[in-house]
């Protein structure tokens, strides 16, 4: 299952656009400018801060919409022909079936969003000038964890709306929406209440990706509602895809 969800998307013609798009935006630049000027090593500011950070709003986006393209079918295109009865006329799990699509779903968003990273990290070690050379590996490993993270942010989302319709569209234009609605309403409460920034998918992204790196939340920001949100849409998401495909699995 895993082969045939990473086969199948890695041919896409929609993922290969947005995925050539994506790293010439994102990575591109960054990385002609660490092979052109001296750097000493590879710092956080290189990944998240300055003008034009690797790890950015810029990730997110792509991230977003390539989590759309690939989830959109994960589970909607079984469910729109006879391929789940299929599935579970075998001996397969509703759990196993969800962590095989899953899995084939992050392998391709890591195309994305890990492996440039680390290539990126990489050169940028390889050319370094400073002899700091673990120094270095950590924030590499961090960025990678900080890849990872955006992967599963929004595969985790795409999943659900994937088991709950047969249209491949209605799932893809979900996801996006779904995001696209949370940042509406984060502006709009924000006001009202700072910790509401936490809802804007990009924003909490953001702040995650400091906590990775070190960085403490702005105080004026509560570090319970943080984990709250955030462990939310990374859990939330495939227990409610599980408990469809569970159901459709017995015939409900």
């Amino acid at each position: 299952m895993f082969k045939s969800v990473f086969a199948e998307k890695i041919r896409s013609k929609a993922f290969l656009v947005l995925l050539i798009i994506g790293i010439i935006i994102v990575y591109a630049p960054p990385l002609i400018t660490s092979l052109f000027l001296p750097h000493e090593s590879l710092t956080s500011d290189a990944m998240i801060g300055g003008e034009n950070p690797v790890i950015g709003p810029g990730l997110v986006l792509f991230s977003m919409l390539i989590a759309a393209i690939v989830s959109s079918d994960l589970i909607s295109r079984d469910l729109s022909n006879s391929s789940f009865v299929l599935y579970f006329s075998r001996p397969i799990r509703p759990l196993d079936y969800l962590v095989g699509k899953m899995a084939g779903g992050f392998a391709i968003m890591s195309v994305f969003c890990v492996i440039p990273v680390i290539i990126y990290g990489t050169v940028v070690i390889g050319t370094q000038s400073g002899s700091e050379y673990l120094k270095s590996l950590e924030v590499l490993g961090r960025a990678a964890v900080a890849g990872i993270l955006t992967s599963i942010f929004f595969l985790g989302v795409g999943t659900m709306l994937s088991s709950v319709t047969k249209s491949r569209s209605y799932a893809g234009v979900g996801t996006f929406v779904s995001f696209f609605v949370l940042t509406l309403i984060s502006g709009m409460f924000q006001e009202i209440d700072l910790n509401w920034r936490l809802v804007n998918p990009i924003e909490l992204l953001q702040f995650s990706y400091g906590v990775i790196f070190g960085d403490a939340l702005p105080e004026e920001l509560s570090l319970d509602i943080y984990w709250a949100i955030l462990l939310s849409i990374l859990i939330i998401p495939p227990l409610f895809a599980y408990w469809r495909i569970q159901r459709k699995a017995i015939g409900k």
